[in-house]
């Protein structure tokens, strides 16, 4: 135990994570002497866990989640440049010399995800709906790739917020915010654009009856991507199917992320096969 590397998961409620049994069988799978662990923490006490950390060389760094990914910034040496930009981090590598280097890896998931079913980012045009988190980390890392044009939609204000900070961050007209009141705005957008994201949660468990947008309006040449993965197809993601769409739900975008964890906390190649295992069985109660 004496050289197992540790990596804490920050954040709070954690009992329904995936990410420790993926995460601990992966490592096991590539040979890497280390145990991921969920530590329970919120915006009072994470500055006290980051600085045990800092003090602590068995730690090889730590994962960050809610409501920690903004507020963890702050208590960061260095910062990846697109993290930066974000002003949102969920994972960490600690150095040799105790500093810690902040990254955001929930953008790379979901990119990567479109990235292998053939989208090009530089010819599309994406329908965004949801400017949480999970929009502001996913549209960041689609303008960092080029991403011709992205319409972002949410209730709130938060839509204008993340259109304008896109915009000013990457000195092009890259964001346009629509309010989801505003329906005819959005079905004329939602007609125009490449490829339809739902990150706004909407036909995850709980609320598998609910839909972002009514099918009539989506066309077969689209690409239809949903960050959820439990159910594995929302009412999106079906109805997309029927209307000859093809289809991506967001099992790759929670395991590519991971994927790059590993590789930023271990220095090897992440076992993709054995993760896509691994929430298999922990989907099917395995």
């Amino acid at each position: 135990m004496a050289d197992t590397k540790l990596i804490a998961l920050l954040g709070t409620p954690l009992g329904q994570s995936f990410s420790p049994r993926m995460q601990n069988e992966a490592y096991k799978a590539i040979n890497f002497d280390g145990h991921y662990f969920p530590l329970e923490t919120n915006n009072e006490l994470i500055g006290n866990n980051i600085a045990n950390i800092k003090k602590d060389n068995s730690y090889a760094g730590f994962a960050v989640t809610k409501p920690n990914k903004e507020f963890a910034v702050q208590f960061m040496d260095e910062m990846d440049p697109l993290a930066e930009k974000m002003g949102t981090i969920n994972t960490v590598v600690r150095n040799a010399d105790g500093t810690c280097k902040g990254y955001n890896t929930d953008g790379f998931g979901a990119t990567k995800s479109m990235e292998l079913e053939g989208i090009k980012f530089e010819e599309s045009t994406f329908f965004v709906w949801g400017a949480g988190g999970t929009g502001k980390s996913v549209c960041f890392t689609m303008a960092d790739m080029g991403a011709k044009k992205m319409y972002i939609s949410s209730r709130s204000e938060k839509c204008e917020i993340l259109a304008k900070d896109l915009n000013e961050k990457f000195g092009r007209e890259v964001a346009v915010a629509i309010r989801t009141a505003d329906q005819e705005a959005v079905i004329k957008a939602v007609e125009e654009s490449d490829v339809l994201v739902n990150l706004s949660g909407l036909g995850m468990r709980g609320h598998e009856d609910e839909t972002v947008i009514d099918k009539k309006y989506i066309k077969s040449n689209q690409v239809c991507f949903d960050a959820t993965y439990n159910p594995l197809k929302t009412r999106f993601l079906q109805e997309a199917e029927e209307q000859g769409c093809k289809i991506i739900n967001g099992l790759g975008m929670v395991i590519y992320q991971g994927a790059r964890q590993i590789e930023l906390w271990t220095g090897k190649e992440a076992p993709v096969e054995q993760m896509f295992k691994t929430i298999d069985d922990i989907t099917n109660g395995r």
